[in-house]
């Protein structure tokens, strides 16, 4: 079997990658010898980090257009599947994207689809937050085109019809490593993102006024970089850590570092997240997967998806807003530390919702495989 995946993945934003490589294992665990064509923006990027063929996004003003819509559309006819997500991948807009965004590219997807005879489905998607009238009806053709749309939470489901699933994060259902007895003593972790200059600058304060305060209570800290931003402005998470932490906090190394394939690198990665007591994030992906391995953690809500994520799994005393002050996120940090049970429970519903995910791709694979 052929499955084509359709996503912003190669742009070295490790929670992207997560996604795809969860996606991927989760189609696998069904198909074993499935094979996948994924479309992205980098290609080379993701060919080199998930082990995949590739393909350009069928963008319609980049040099070369032409060619692209042709190698698309063989592409597309050569799949059994055509899967659009995971991740926020329906944006009219965003600090980068101006209207109408990303839905007039995920229309012609399907149109493209539709025209070579490929079903196409929507897995673990997200729809910003900002959409206008004729967006919301886009949408709603979407969910009607696609053979099955699974929604990351009910907000997204809401846009595409009665027929959407909520399935939660796909990120839920990645395989994670044995951690039993991972501990090395009072560590914590921070995720920071670079945000806009006047939102910035309040969060730099509070984050590294209450990891400086850690610090001196006898916690070791690193900074946890998810993103580095490649082809994409503004999303190099070690902007912001050499421009305020870099004298408070040790860099740690991610996945991305290198040219190893991500399956082997993510699992030591994983597997040193969970050596912390704390995590502290504005990262989506940095809190979720803390959260699936039982680690406390305060989540910082610059956009509502981690909002939406945190209230759902019961940890909404544990998720504040980007205009939080040091002491109140100091406060949250050491209710989060003394509340381990509670992360363990949450964490069990981080592993129900991933089962729902798997569920939902073993679905549709099983009907066209």
């Amino acid at each position: 079997m052929r499955v084509g995946i359709v996503g912003w993945f190669g742009s070295d934003n490790l929670g992207d990658e997560i996604l795809l490589h969860s996606l991927i294992t989760s189609v696998r665990a069904v198909k074993e010898n499935a094979s996948f064509v994924v479309f992205s923006p980098k290609p080379d990027r993701v060919a080199e980090l998930h082990g995949v063929d590739t393909e350009n996004m069928p963008v319609l003003r980049a040099r070369g257009a032409s060619g692209r819509q042709v190698a698309v559309q063989r592409a597309i006819k050569s799949c059994q599947l055509l899967l659009l997500g995971p991740g926020t991948v329906f944006q009219e807009r965003s600090p980068h994207l101006s209207w109408p965004g990303t839905l007039p590219m995920f229309a012609r997807i399907i149109a493209m689809a539709k025209l070579a005879g490929t079903p196409v489905a929507a897995v673990g998607v997200g729809v910003r937050e900002g959409g206008t009238l004729v967006g919301r009806q886009l949408l709603r053709l979407v969910g009607a085109w696609c053979l099955a749309v699974g929604a990351r939470d009910e907000r997204t489901a809401s846009h595409f019809g009665s027929g959407a699933e909520v399935i939660g994060d796909m990120a839920y259902a990645l395989p994670l490593p044995d951690v039993a007895g991972a501990d090395s003593g009072r560590r914590f972790a921070l995720s920071m993102r670079p945000l806009a200059p006047g939102l910035e600058a309040s969060l730099v304060a509070a984050t590294s006024g209450c990891a400086d305060r850690l610090r001196r209570e006898g916690w070791s800290g690193t900074f946890l970089p998810m993103a580095f931003g490649r082809g994409a402005n503004g999303e190099d998470d070690r902007v912001i850590y050499e421009r305020a932490f870099r004298g408070l906090l040790d860099l740690d190394s991610t996945p991305l570092d290198g040219s190893r394939p991500l399956a082997g690198a993510l699992g030591d990665w994983l597997r040193s997240l969970a050596t912390n007591q704390l995590v502290l994030g504005t990262r989506l992906h940095a809190a979720l997967m803390a959260v699936a391995l039982g680690v406390p953690t305060v989540a910082i809500a610059y956009e509502r998806k981690v909002h939406d994520a945190f209230v759902d799994l019961g940890l909404a005393d544990y998720v504040m807003s980007p205009d939080v002050d040091a002491e109140t996120l100091h406060q949250a940090a050491t209710r989060a530390v003394a509340s381990t049970e509670q992360f363990q429970q949450a964490a069990g519903r981080v592993a129900a919702q991933g089962r729902v995910a798997q569920a939902f791709v073993t679905a549709l694979v099983k009907r066209l495989g």
